[in-house]
């Protein structure tokens, strides 16, 4: 009888312990939901939040609450840890956890080769996860531009994907608009160098002198006096 009594303490006393662990685990991964949500609460977007807690660690942090806290350099975007202490003061233990951030983004509507430029048609733009840099939320930042990789129809077409074309080349015959306080006159010159939209171009006119200004598309360069 004695031996039954001895097995059935030994046999609560494991089921006390796991209910504590339990608990603790509950316990902990609340208070790091918390501190996740309140911290990412101006974050544009629906947020999700996933925590992978090591069971084996809490036994050493039995706490009545729990204090999380962001360790130095760490930051609440993609994967993250965040650390978990008792309150005043006891035992630490960090926490993995995944941030994912989702919002409207441009993504491939078909699927799409290396090399193509791209079109409005090429791509629209749906709920995605944002949590890598470089995302694009308009179709125009990326209609007109050159693919650099293939993407597959509904992955998203990031900043790093795309290579801006250019709008003058070096040598082209450029027109120049040229404008100031009430006038705006035109005038025509070569381009020195290539350039992008909205990128600085030097620009030689027929008198030899050279001017400095914004490239546009269609090889004209706006300059501002």
């Amino acid at each position: 009888m004695k031996i039954v009594n001895i097995l059935r303490a030994l046999v609560f006393g494991l089921l006390a312990v796991q209910m504590t662990c339990l608990y603790a685990t509950g316990a902990l991964e609340d208070s790091v939901l918390r501190f996740v949500r309140e911290h990412t609460s101006g974050i544009a977007g629906r947020v999700d939040i996933q925590i992978d807690t090591p069971d084996a660690r809490l036994r050493s942090l039995a706490c009545a609450s729990f204090e999380p806290f962001l360790p130095a350099g760490a930051r609440l975007w993609g994967r993250a840890t965040i650390g978990v202490r008792c309150a005043g003061g006891g035992a630490t233990v960090f926490v993995a956890v995944r941030i994912r951030v989702f919002a409207p983004a441009v993504v491939a509507a078909r699927p799409l080769a290396a090399g193509q430029i791209l079109s409005a048609d090429d791509l629209r733009v749906e709920e995605n996860d944002v949590s890598q840099p470089g995302f694009l939320s308009r179709v125009e930042q990326a209609a007109g531009q050159r693919l650099s990789v293939a993407v597959n129809a509904g992955f998203p077409v990031r900043q790093e994907m795309i290579r801006q074309q250019q709008v003058v080349t070096q040598g082209d015959a450029v027109k120049l608009r040229i404008s100031g306080p009430g006038f705006e006159i035109t005038a025509e010159g070569i381009a020195s160098s290539h350039a992008i939209d909205g990128q600085s171009v030097q620009v030689r006119l027929e008198s030899g002198r050279v001017v400095t200004g914004t490239a546009r598309p269609g090889r004209v360069v706006d300059v501002r006096l």
